[in-house]
């Protein structure tokens, strides 16, 4: 007995100092949902898997409906679970409440969901005509991120000068884009950005706005028939005054110059 004791004690002695210290003991326990499905989400798969420490032990099947374990501890779980009324039934109305609703919002929020883009074209600095110029389409707000935009030149595409940025995404699950055309614009001619989307039922076309270009030689005309209207009236009036003076024919004239006739009679 005491012989034992001793021994027991010396592996016990043993075995203090040289395990190491901070030993725990870690169990990693996890439980993953997962909905498969394909283009039709009435052919919905839901998978529940428990995975111990990076170990699938069990997984519940909707096509067979029923939990199966895939080691020891696993096959006595799976039991233990497909006994279980309550949890088979939660199970089988996932299906539904879990898988086909999130799947048919996540169709709606994304799949199915059309934004049509709204697109402004104009200058990037003021230039006048003859002067090499960069114009910019600037298409925002437009969902899914699919686009395509042309450049046109009286109704010819133009595939040289042109530069697009990346598709950028918005706060609002939106996205746009910018593309750069330079060019050396013309009096008269027309230049035109077209956009191609899934949300739009035919080609959106947005002409680029030259009022500003044309507002200066608009300005200049108008400023040179004022001038020569205003000249017009000076010297007309000029002219009036001086025939007037030079030919009085008001009665009052026409008094004087009779009473000065009749005198020389």
């Amino acid at each position: 007995m005491g012989l034992y004791f001793l021994c027991s004690l010396a592996v016990t002695a043993v075995l203090l100092f040289t395990a190491p210290t901070g030993l725990t003991l870690r169990v990693v326990d996890q439980m993953i949902g997962d909905c498969e499905y394909g283009e039709d989400i009435a052919d919905m798969v839901y998978f529940v898997k428990n995975i111990v420490n990076k170990k699938l032990e069990n997984m519940y099947d909707s096509r067979i409906g029923k939990y199966v374990g895939f080691d020891e501890n696993g096959i006595r779980a799976a039991k233990h679970y497909n006994k279980q009324a309550w949890k088979m039934a939660l199970r089988r109305a996932e299906v539904e409440t879990l898988c086909r609703y999130n799947a048919r919002l996540f169709r709606r929020s994304t799949l199915e969901r059309q934004v049509p883009p709204t697109v402004r074209v104009h200058q990037t600095k003021p230039v006048d005509y003859g002067e090499r110029n960069v114009i910019e389409c600037s298409v925002m707000g437009f969902y899914p991120q699919d686009l395509e935009v042309t450049w046109l030149r009286d109704g010819t595409e133009i595939i040289t000068d042109v530069s697009f940025t990346d598709v950028l995404a918005n706060e609002d699950w939106t996205f746009q884009l910018h593309a750069y055309l330079e060019l050396i614009p013309k009096r008269g001619e027309r230049v035109t950005c077209r956009v191609d989307h899934s949300s739009l039922t035919e080609s959106l076309e947005v002409d680029w706005d030259t009022f500003a270009l044309d507002a200066k030689y608009l300005k200049v005309v108008l400023g040179t028939i004022s001038f020569f209207v205003g000249f017009t009236v000076a010297v007309g009036g000029g002219v009036y005054y001086w025939w007037k003076q030079r030919f009085d024919f008001s009665p009052v004239g026409r008094r004087e110059q009779t009473s000065s006739y009749h005198s020389d009679l």
